[in-house]
């Protein structure tokens, strides 16, 4: 079987790597097709589904390895402290060139911390390597040293409401996403340091309310996003021997592992915690799930992200300049847009998800929140896809804005290295869809063997689910596909 996955995988790549593409979703390249589009999506789309039945087949029930722990040669360096100190110094630095600094996005520290270190970055960063967000953060570290404040005084904190789980974060993640995508004065440094300014008083006082360590796990979307990320990534935190209670209510004190809770690895000893290696993907089934609205928080963030590419094509741009209704024009459309392609992609999901309920609970809810975390590795390889060459290229700017927040010729000028052959660009976005989808599929059969014994009833299960990331695939390879082609 494993032979068999091999070669599924190989078919996956040849048939992605025959229409010769180049860039993707957010770059400076054009690249001319030697194929015809539909041959380059219905090769993708095929790829995918004819590797999902190997790909599930090769897998089982057994547990994933994972290394031995290698926490005790970092503890005594203290990088937690060190790179929080760094973060808040550049945040303040930004800060105040965002307020009082240049009103050009290239030119502001605040608007390339914001929008192309921080959330492209960040986003990056937890997929690819882990939960680094949580240790570096400013906002989580005043945020837990209000709660020992507020602790000491005896100030009682509320009861969350279990039945929001991460709702509020579905909320700000749409929120946030509009602001960047359609807004038109998203990129406006001043209003984007009274954002900031504003969304971290607020989450102060949430985190005040219910506590540091429930908000941050339900609340605090870019917490919550460094989370559902990392549970693609190799780095696992873990602790062992730790009989306290879980402050974020996420583990169980009977557990006798609890994996990637930053709460209960904060609060355990430092003999207790442990940090180690484990295989891509292997987060999405082996920690806790999601809980209320995880799925829609995972679906909304990859439908964003291929609405960001939508916004490239020839569809989408001669739609927008076919109309003209004034003042507030493209962001109207942009709204109506992005409200379309979450909708589509969160209906879409929960129509498979009930589908799937025939074979297994009948339960669409609890279909949907059991295989929810399945399309973490979708999510995350579309996100690095779209973003790494953006994220590259504009980045290298960050360096001289953050030396000379206020423009006043600090820096010498310097050249940035934006000449990556489209080639090199295209072959990685191709295996970063292929690995991402793959991933998908297994740790979806082994959600589905929890349910049925045989394999085979198994793959019967999951099919919808398969479809579906089939589907998935389509839609993100078109926009890939004529964002490129100017089709």
């Amino acid at each position: 079987m494993r032979r068999l996955l091999l070669l599924a995988g190989a078919f996956a790549a040849a048939a992605l790597l025959a229409p010769e593409l180049a860039s993707a979703h957010v770059s400076l390249y054009d690249y001319k097709f030697p194929l015809p589009l539909w041959v380059f999506l219905t090769g993708g789309a095929l790829a995918v589904a004819l590797s999902a039945p190997a790909a599930a087949f090769a897998v089982g029930k057994r547990r994933e390895r994972t290394s031995r722990s290698f926490y005790r040669y970092f503890a005594p360096l203290h990088l937690g402290a060190i790179f929080t100190a760094f973060a808040t110094l550049l945040l303040l630095d930004a800060l105040a060139g965002g307020l009082f600094g240049s009103e050009l996005f290239t030119a502001n520290p605040l608007t390339m911390l914001v929008w192309v270190d921080f959330w492209v970055g960040l986003g990056i960063a937890c997929a690819l390597v882990g939960n680094l967000w949580d240790f570096v953060s400013p906002l989580n570290a005043t945020g837990r040293a209000l709660e020992r404040l507020l602790a000491r005084r005896d100030v009682a904190v509320r009861r969350y409401p279990e039945r929001l789980g991460v709702w509020p974060s579905v909320v700000l993640l749409l929120g946030w996403s509009w602001t960047e995508l359609v807004w038109s004065r998203g990129d406006r440094p001043r209003d984007l340091a009274w954002i900031l300014i504003v969304y971290f008083l607020a989450q102060l006082v949430a985190m005040s309310v219910f506590g540091a360590e429930l908000w941050l796990a339900r609340g605090e979307l870019f917490t919550v996003l460094a989370r559902t990320f990392a549970r693609f990534a190799p780095l696992e935190l873990f602790v062992g021997g730790f009989d306290g209670d879980c402050r974020a209510r996420r583990c169980r004190a009977d557990d006798p592992e609890r994996l990637n809770c930053p709460s209960c690895w904060l609060d355990a000893a430092q003999d207790q915690r442990g940090l180690r290696l484990r295989p891509y993907g292997a987060g999405v089934r082996r920690e806790p799930g999601l809980g209320p609205g995880g799925g829609a928080l995972v679906v909304a963030l990859l439908a964003t992200v291929v609405y960001d590419g939508f916004r490239s094509t020839n569809a989408y741009v001669s739609f927008h300049d076919s109309i003209d209704w004034g003042a507030g024009t493209a962001e109207s459309i942009g709204s109506v847009t992005m409200l379309i392609v979450v909708s589509g992609f969160a209906l879409a999901y929960i129509a498979i998800c009930a589908v799937a309920s025939l074979r297994e609970e009948r339960s669409i809810v609890r279909t949907a929140q059991r295989y929810a975390p399945t399309l973490i590795p979708i999510a995350a390889v579309y996100f690095i896809a779209h973003y790494f060459v953006y994220w590259f290229q504009v980045g290298q700017i960050s360096l001289g804005n953050f030396a000379d927040p206020f423009e006043r010729e600090w820096v010498p000028d310097y050249n940035v290295w934006v000449t990556i052959p489209p080639g090199v660009i295209w072959a990685v976005q191709v295996a970063l869809i292929v690995w991402g989808h793959v991933v998908a599929v297994i740790e979806a059969h082994r959600v589905s063997l929890d349910m049925h014994r045989r394999a085979g009833a198994a793959f019967l299960a999951q099919t919808p689910l398969v479809l579906l990331m089939v589907a998935y695939t389509f839609a993100g390879l078109w926009v890939l596909g004529t964002s490129l082609s100017g089709g």
